[in-house]
């Protein structure tokens, strides 16, 4: 293929006539596909983006106003004001991936702002921590049956990002599941131990943005991925992470809808694989 024909995400954006941040939202989104580079930049094939164009799939880009109202919530730290926005957007949109995904936009939003030196790092801590507590009353407010599969929550190596899992959560809830959470810089060895346990049928690691070590992901997914096989439990490489788009073992998604669909198939290709 002629280099021209790959895009960056300002190329794309140009191109589709939106701004940088909507071709970035349709790729997280899963409706935009795209490869990275060595040092893991998106690269966006010319002929999928006239695609989505033509075939009119381009998801609705969030609107500036909602986005601006949860950014300006958590920066504040309105703790309770997010958890009533969390209930509200479950409303209007019906899935828990859904707003996970929402909130995903404005989370990046706040990247791009702290980024840019729109707001300093402080607001950026007091943003995290105030989604996390809300997160956390709004999941206890979900009760899981003691009866369904489990799923082990892990970032990825020494990634400190962890919001990428607690938007999981509810999700997972929502499906039935019980989430398991390991967090932070959980060894290799201690996931090996409770996949080939049997303590869980899934494991879900996520890689944030901060995380650019392509090749580190790939040994990590490689390695992870063999115990999971060996054990017979899946692997999902979630977050916005250079992960490997197709990872040896394991499945590879780039948004919270994506996750909501594959626990939905989830049942049937555990049936057909026994």
């Amino acid at each position: 293929m002629n280099p021209s024909d790959w895009l960056t995400t300002t190329d794309a954006a140009a191109l589709a006539g939106v701004a940088a941040s909507t071709i970035k939202r349709w790729a997280d989104q899963g409706a935009l596909a795209f490869s990275r580079t060595a040092g893991g930049h998106r690269r966006f094939e010319r002929a999928a983006v006239e695609q989505l164009l033509r075939d009119q799939a381009v998801p609705s880009a969030q609107d500036d106003s909602a986005l601006d109202r949860w950014v300006q919530c958590l920066v504040d730290g309105r703790r309770y004001e997010v958890e009533a926005q969390l209930l509200s957007a479950r409303g209007r949109l019906g899935r828990w991936c859904e707003v996970g995904d929402e909130v995903a936009e404005a989370l990046r939003e706040i990247g791009r702002r702290w980024e840019s030196g729109a707001i300093s790092i402080a607001d950026e801590h007091v943003a995290s921590d105030c989604l996390a507590r809300a997160l956390a009353r709004v999941g206890d407010m979900m009760p899981t049956g003691g009866g369904g599969p489990r799923c082990l929550l892990a970032c990825a190596g020494d990634d400190e990002h962890s919001l990428g899992l607690t938007l999981a959560e509810p999700c997972l809830r929502e499906h039935g599941w019980t989430p398991v959470w390991l967090g932070r810089r959980t060894p290799v060895g201690e996931l090996a131990r409770l996949v080939a346990e049997g303590r869980a049928e899934l494991v879900a690691m996520t890689a944030s943005p901060a995380h650019h070590d392509a090749d580190a992901l790939a040994a990590l997914a490689a390695e992870v991925g063999s115990h999971c096989k060996k054990a017979k439990v899946a692997l999902v490489l979630g977050g916005s992470g250079p992960w490997p788009a197709a990872p040896a073992y394991g499945t590879r998604l780039s948004s919270l809808v994506a996750f909501s669909d594959y626990l939905t198939a989830f049942p049937t290709r555990r049936s057909s694989r026994r």
